[in-house]
């Protein structure tokens, strides 16, 4: 009996000394310095000292624009971090991270649009597929906007380089002065854009010595990202697809809008117009337009984007920003935490409220409730409105700049008398040989 209670007691303290082992083990690193399922816990990570290199080209050579949007906030939220910002030196323009790079001088985020995805990540080879950290840290991509990571599967045959922190939406505003002065009703969501240009011919007149303009609006940007998904260039070849039926077709919907005697592009520029001299009735910009809108125009609405009859509801595509996690980054998973942390309602929430920055979530209702409610002029307003019901598909656009450029002269030669096929035609072939130029650099 003694030898089998010995045997019994033997058996129980071996067991526990087992289990303590496995607990020591799946808490330790692995010799080959991968993360564990300990080290997931983001707590964990974020409780580390870490140096984050940081580059945000949209910022220039100074971190004042990248410490108001994010610096400040992910500060706060990361105290453990020191942010290192890595500027652009401008003289350089988009080849000074080359020669960074090239010192051996670390990024581990860069944030860009979509335009510039090609100049700043793929062309530098800093694109890094981050669907392992994703499943890792069980981040939910269902909650943001599906057409923002749609696209990044496209740009990572099936991966994702990055997360959003804007969409980027095209947006519609008005100033209800010029409709109150000619006795116009104002704009409503779901116009189409027939229906938009009977309002932009009644608005367009000279009253008093001043000339109004019915409806403006930067032209060059909305077909970049137009309602029928027709993009600049093809993805692989980057060649020009300006003469494809849908491009012509949103080309031709939204030009004849300038073809309006007296409703010609604006010689100060539409922003000006609209918000400065206040000789606009209706206009039409990206969103980074709807802050100084509210504070120059202190009687403007917004409505939502003209549709094409044939989709109802659908706005223009998208024009996302993303933190990206490069390729060289040695703390990727300190990174992950900011990438999650931007794309979070926490901090889409706070970025609404005081820039008045769109959201990147799928279901952005409650966000916008505090949209614009930390600055002046933005009690009262439609602000719904300013994110589709839906937006059109998103297209990969390399060289995105220059697609915009080729518009601007498009539509100044159609405007000044070529046929329509010709001025896109003359286009496509000179934003050929310019990024045939630049592919050869």
């Amino acid at each position: 009996m003694l030898s089998r209670k010995k045997l019994l007691m033997i058996a129980i303290c071996f067991a526990v000394t087992a289990c303590g082992d496995k607990q020591n083990t799946d808490s330790a690193p692995n010799d080959a310095g991968k993360s564990t399922d300990t080290a997931a816990d983001p707590k964990k990570i974020t409780d580390t000292p870490t140096d984050l290199y940081i580059a945000y080209p949209g910022s220039g050579e100074k971190d004042e624009l990248f410490m108001q949007r994010f610096g400040e906030q992910i500060k706060k939220k990361f105290p453990n971090y020191t942010l290192k910002y890595v500027p652009r030196i401008l003289a350089e323009g988009t080849n000074y991270y080359a020669s960074y790079l090239a010192s051996g001088a670390p990024i581990d985020i860069m944030i860009s649009s979509l335009g510039t995805t090609t100049i700043y990540l793929t062309n530098l080879k800093l694109e890094s597929d981050i669907s392992d950290l994703i499943k890792k840290y069980n981040y939910d991509l269902a909650r943001i906007e599906p057409s923002l990571i749609d696209i990044q599967r496209q740009l990572a045959n099936g991966g994702i380089y990055g997360l959003p922190w804007t969409s980027g939406s095209f947006v519609f505003l008005y100033n209800k002065d010029i409709f109150d002065k000619f006795g116009v009703a104002y704009p409503k969501d779901g116009m189409t854009w027939d229906e938009t240009y009977e309002l932009a011919k009644k608005l367009t007149r000279t009253d008093g010595g001043t000339s109004y303009k019915g409806f403006a609006f930067q032209f060059e940007n909305a077909m970049g990202t137009n309602q029928l998904s027709a993009p600049y260039f093809d993805s692989k070849t980057h060649k020009s697809k300006f003469l494809e039926d849908n491009f012509i077709k949103a080309f031709e919907n939204m030009a004849r809008f300038y073809k309006i005697p007296g409703n010609e592009p604006p010689t100060v520029g539409v922003p000006v117009a609209f918000q400065k001299d206040k000789t606009v009735a209706m206009f039409m910009g990206t969103s980074g337009q709807i802050k100084p809108t509210a504070e120059q125009v202190p009687n403007w609405n917004t409505a939502s984007t003209p549709e094409m009859p044939q989709k109802p509801g659908v706005g223009f595509q998208a024009a996302p920003e993303y933190f990206y996690i490069t390729s060289m980054s040695k703390s990727r998973d300190a990174a992950f935490q900011v990438l999650a942390y931007i794309a979070s309602d926490e901090f889409q929430e706070w970025m609404g409220r005081t820039t008045a920055i769109l959201p990147v979530s799928k279901n952005p209702d409650k966000l916008m409730q505090t949209f614009g409610a930390d600055l002046p002029g933005f009690q009262g307003k439609n602000v719904k409105s300013l994110i589709p019901r839906t937006y059109a598909p998103l297209t990969i656009t390399p060289y995105l700049t220059t697609g915009n450029s080729e518009m601007t002269t498009a539509l100044k030669d159609y405007l000044g008398g070529k046929d329509l096929n010709t001025a896109l035609r003359e286009a496509g072939e000179r934003a050929d040989k310019r990024i045939a130029t630049e592919q050869g650099k």
